[in-house]
This record gives structure tokens, C-alpha cells and sequence, in this order.
């Protein structure tokens, strides 16, 4: 089991995690339009020397730690996995639904973080994110028993 955050540190990564999409510069790219977050991320991943492969990179690094503690931020996409899941009919087919949720669960926090206008937005997100933290604590101490 992977070590759990402290709250400190839920809060550090989440503000890092803010600053470095703060800090996104689309001021290289003169004459590009992403229609969506889709064509952003295929731009990323297929362009070569593209001006966002470091900050990215920082960006899901810090999702890296953020992962478990990650809600999903509609209820749709968290009943189509709940649907699927419930469907799933062997471990691999499992482990499969849930990874293409947990990259679907960082691009929806990914474009829901961009949306974030104010700091209260930010602490409620952090709210949230605690909540998860503070129930998989309380499961780890229940497991201990």
C-alpha cells in the first residue's frame, strides 16, 4: 500500500500543483487554437519540442501524488464507472476499466483546475481532496486492527 499524505502534504502538492498551471505560458504558440482539451494533450504528447512537454511533465508528476486523493469532479463520469465496473467480468478487464478511468479522472481535474477563478474555489477543492485523504486513513487504521 502507498504511503498516505499528511494533510500538509495534500495541501503543498495541491498548491504546486496550482502554481505550476499559473504558470502555463501559451504566449510561444502565436497562431494555435486548441479547439479542446483533447487536441491540447494530443498536441503535447505528438509534437516534438512543443513549449509544455516540461510543464506537463511537472503537471503530472504532481498528479502522480495527487492520484488517490483525486474526486471525480461530475456525477456522470463517476456513474459510467460505476456501470462499468459493475460490469467488468474478470480482474484484467477490471484493471483495465480502471485505468482508462483514472486518465479520464486527471483530465477532468486537469480542466476543472484551469477553470478555478479564486482561492475559495481552490480550498473547497482541497476540501474535498482531504475528505478522501481522511477516509483512507481512517480504512488504513481499520486494517491495522
Amino acid at each position: 500500500m502507498p504511503k498516505l499524505l499528511t494533510e500538509n502534504e495534500l495541501k503543498n502538492t495541491l498548491l504546486e500543483f496550482k502554481n505550476i498551471l499559473n504558470e502555463f505560458d501559451f504566449s510561444l504558440l502565436k497562431n494555435l487554437i486548441f479547439f479542446n482539451q483533447e487536441s491540447f494533450f494530443l498536441y503535447v504528447e505528438n509534437v516534438k519540442n512543443n513549449p509544455f512537454k516540461k510543464q506537463l511533465k511537472l503537471l503530472n508528476e504532481k498528479l502522480d501524488v495527487l492520484q488517490p486523493y483525486l474526486p471525480f469532479v461530475n456525477t456522470d463520469r463517476a456513474t459510467e464507472f460505476l456501470n462499468e465496473i459493475a460490469k467488468a467480468t474478470s480482474e484484467e478487464k477490471s484493471k483495465e476499466i480502471k485505468q482508462t478511468y483514472t486518465t479520464k479522472l486527471r483530465q477532468d481535474f486537469f480542466q476543472l483546475a484551469r477553470k478555478l477563478k479564486n482561492n475559495l474555489q481552490w480550498e473547497n477543492i482541497f476540501k474535498t481532496c482531504e475528505e478522501i485523504r481522511l477516509h483512507k486513513e481512517e480504512t488504513a487504521l481499520m486494517a491495522t486492527y
